[in-house]
């Protein structure tokens, strides 16, 4: 799960936004996105044998394959137990249209083999939890802090998509965790990458990891990609967001066949495309308006030409679905405004890793699907209970 934001309401963050905009004129993109009738719930994303946290999925050919946190197993009775896997995976099936396939109990149920963390702890990590392969949760020998692999976002499809052999990375922060507090801000970012056979005769058999570079991002820079990411016309655009100073949100830019080669990165600066890295704390890198401040999701939507960022308010433990866009990838973006409230759970964290998934529309629709992390306390449980409502809006 996320390490927890201020708690707060909706119309603080508008009077934040506002205020901010009123100091100073911020270009906006001005485009509007209108949503056509009521958008459905259809379901629940699920394995019924896991109690599953924060999943994000990316289309892997006939199917959709998705990534989660923290996942325990379920007993005959459905309640969650045993011990913590850091990191699962999965697939869930289309219909021949292309279209989610949602069972008649209402069920998008997802299948894969998971039995231990899908991301691999780095060798850092392993030495100060003693044991990797016993250790799932990535729990350290102090018996209070762990390295918490949780991605901020699904994999980053480079090849194969649609046909042949799949490559995806995925970036994520080395973070160490006590209880739900982050020790160390801005921790260096790991560079997994995920390949997949899509003619493997095994249906629940899942991708292979591998670390490129465990400190890919050195410990104290952003964090390029772990934010978010989009790949449009052969080119992956990263982003990124700090921990501290405000929290801002930078962009880099790299060919998509090229993304372990750090030499051919490059950053937008000051209005323009730079091969120096930027430090944090430059303003000229930070992006306005380029999300919400939550966990969210980056996508470029062909129906619009507009580059889309869908997600949660970062002051916010509430299901509302705030969206900004923008016609490049740096901006100028929108003001974010609210597009969608749904069901918070009944939890002292209700609801949190609001995501979208393009890759589940059909193309000739005009749809967005969108998810979120529903938290509940069960009477008897003294666990959280998570499920990961599924839903449809469709667009004017």
């Amino acid at each position: 799960m996320l390490y927890p934001q201020t708690i707060s309401t909706r119309g603080l963050f508008a009077a934040a936004v506002i205020g901010s905009a009123s100091a100073y004129s911020i270009p906006r993109d001005t485009f509007t996105p209108t949503i056509k009738g009521t958008p459905q719930v259809l379901g629940l994303v699920s394995d019924p044998s896991l109690n599953r946290d924060s999943c994000g999925s990316i289309r892997f050919q006939t199917r959709d394959f998705w990534t989660c946190r923290d996942t325990q197993m379920n007993d005959d009775q459905g309640y969650p137990g045993g011990g913590t896997i850091s990191s699962t995976a999965g697939f869930t099936p289309f219909n021949f249209d292309g279209t989610p396939y949602v069972e008649q109990t209402n069920i998008v149920r997802m299948t894969g083999n998971n039995h231990a963390p899908f991301y691999h702890m780095t060798n850092e990590q392993c030495s100060a939890c003693n044991q990797c392969n016993g250790n799932t949760a990535g729990a350290c020998l102090d018996g209070k802090t762990r390295y918490a692999l949780w991605p901020d976002s699904p994999p980053m499809v480079t090849a194969g998509q649609f046909e042949g052999q799949i490559t995806a990375y995925t970036w994520i922060k080395n973070q160490k965790l006590e209880d739900l507090t982050l020790l160390q801000n801005n921790p260096s970012a790991a560079l997994h990458k995920i390949t997949y056979d899509p003619f493997n005769p095994d249906p629940k058999a899942l991708p292979s990891v591998s670390i490129v570079n465990q400190d890919f991002w050195p410990q104290g820079s952003f964090a390029y990609g772990s934010y978010g990411n989009v790949v449009n016309d052969g080119v992956a655009y990263l982003y990124a967001k700090a921990d501290d100073n405000g929290k801002p949100i930078a962009l880099a830019k790299v060919a998509a066949d090229s993304v372990e080669d750090k030499s051919k990165y490059q950053y937008w600066v000051g209005g323009s495309w730079t091969s120096k890295q930027p430090v944090i704390t430059d303003s000229n890198a930070h992006l306005v308006n380029a999300g919400a401040g939550g966990q969210g999701t980056y996508y470029f939507y062909e129906p619009w030409n507009r580059y889309v960022w869908i997600g949660q308010a970062g002051i916010s433990i509430s299901a509302e679905f705030f969206i900004t866009t923008a016609a490049e990838p740096q901006g100028p973006w929108s003001q974010p405004t609210l597009l969608y409230k749904g069901v918070d759970g009944n939890a002292t964290l209700p609801a949190y890793s609001l995501q979208a998934h393009p890759t589940l529309r059909p193309g000739s629709r005009n749809e967005v699907y969108l998810t979120y992390s529903k938290v509940d306390r069960w009477d008897g449980v003294e666990l959280d209970v998570y499920s990961t409502p599924l839903i449809r809006i469709e667009w004017e």
